[in-house]
């Protein structure tokens, strides 16, 4: 009776640790970074966005972006998009001679890697260039990433990073949000942010900061998103709008 209750424990032991070992195993960080990501998704993104600032600073931007995993961790991405600005030197401002009077239009084609480290996390790294009345390279880089994904009023952290190489400046624009409350139809986001800019022909850091307010409707996967603040062009308002759309393989 021994024999056999001292066989059931080590059989009940060993049973454990290998359920154990099996599930360290698949929780193996990036074990699977080589199995191509199951299922394949392509995602198309357009965006809209404007800004102003008392008569100082005028633009407009849109266009779309694609992008296709590769594996659970990497995707691959392609964006266009088209700038118009009116007058004034702003913080995404690529052009060597600052507008006055006619608007200053030029595209920008890029191209990058989104990696997905863990869920939540986002960074996409981008490069690319300008043509029309920009004419030179750039990099960008963007960040994402949500803290506390899965209680009632999670946190976005994120971060937009730009250098133009046609004028020497470099931009980024920073975001912290919260999910204030999230209906059926509807999820509400007030957080704080601003923009940033320096370099070229600017001797001092430019800033710009205020409250932001984010609406993301679910049936339609879009968002809509304002900020208005105050800083070294005075007060400010930007708008953005963005629709996704989405595609398993």
């Amino acid at each position: 009776m021994r024999t056999r209750a001292y066989r059931k424990a080590v059989v009940a032991m060993l049973s454990v640790a290998l359920a154990v070992r099996a599930t360290s195993a698949r929780a193996l960080p990036y074990s699977d970074f080589f199995t191509p990501a199951n299922p394949q998704h392509l995602s198309l993104t357009l965006f809209a966005s404007a800004i102003g600032n008392e008569s100082l600073y005028a633009a407009t931007h849109e266009g779309f972006q694609l992008e296709q995993t590769l594996n659970p961790y990497i995707g691959v991405v392609g964006r266009v998009s088209g700038y118009q600005i009116y007058q004034g030197a702003g913080w995404d401002n690529p052009l060597l001679d600052h507008p006055k009077t006619r608007p200053r239009n030029f595209g920008v084609f890029m191209g990058g890697i989104d990696l997905l480290p863990f869920q939540g996390t986002s960074l996409t790294v981008l490069g690319g260039r300008d043509v029309g009345d920009s004419t030179g390279a750039r990099i960008e880089g963007d960040f994402s990433s949500w803290i506390l994904l899965h209680s009632r009023h999670p946190i976005n952290l994120s971060f937009i990073g730009d250098h133009f190489y046609n004028n020497g400046q470099t931009s980024g624009m920073i975001d912290v949000r919260v999910v204030m409350s999230s209906w059926r139809d509807v999820t509400w986001l007030l957080g704080a942010g601003g923009q940033l800019w320096g370099g070229g022909q600017e001797p001092h850091v430019m800033k710009e900061f205020g409250p932001d307010l984010g609406l993301f409707f679910r049936q339609w996967q879009t968002s809509l998103d304002f900020q208005a603040g105050y800083g070294n062009n005075h007060g400010y308002g930007t708008i953005a709008i963005t629709r996704h759309f989405g595609w398993d393989e």
